[in-house]
């Protein structure tokens, strides 16, 4: 017997698995270019997975409440696995920065989010029938641009502040 799942529920985990590895990476990547500070890059994870994850969630949830009918069902599906699966994602970057050194730890998160990302890809290809190469790519490519933009802010912030007492 093959598991339905929901539309609703797809969506919010596909939302919050996207959302959970781009938002953490580039935070993770610009507090390391800034500073390198094991203890920050640590709360900033655990920060942002339980804010980000609430945010987006409430988002969603208003998002389905406003169109014209919305499903109970769909609000409270789309709300709960956005919530849960942006915080499981986003709290899961704490493993590399518990146990690895923060450099490679880093390099870790960079390789864990482009697997997600690729895996989230095929699963969209798949159900939607579109290219593969083209959903993953596009979605690389995000991922890229975040990891670059982040790391340059970083390096910016690093160089306007750090000798500026604040």
């Amino acid at each position: 017997m093959k598991l339905k799942i929901t539309d609703s529920l797809m969506a919010g985990f596909g939302f919050g698995s996207a959302s959970g590895v781009i938002t953490t990476l580039g935070m993770i990547v610009g507090l390391y270019s800034a500073s390198s500070d094991r203890l920050a890059i640590i709360g900033g994870i655990v920060t942002v997975s339980v804010a980000d994850a609430l945010s987006d969630a409430l988002g969603e949830h208003i998002s389905e409440e406003s169109k014209r009918h919305p499903v109970a069902r769909d609000v409270r599906n789309i709300t709960i696995s956005t919530f849960v699966t942006k915080l499981l994602i986003g709290l899961s970057f704490l493993i590399p920065f518990i146990f690895l050194p923060i450099a490679q730890a880093v390099i870790v998160s960079v390789v864990y989010s482009a697997l997600v990302l690729i895996l989230l890809s095929l699963r969209i290809s798949h159900r939607t029938g579109q290219n593969r190469y083209e959903v993953m790519a596009e979605h690389l490519l995000v991922g890229f641009a975040v990891v670059v933009i982040t790391f340059f802010l970083g390096k910016w912030v690093e160089t306007a502040f750090a000798s500026k007492a604040l």
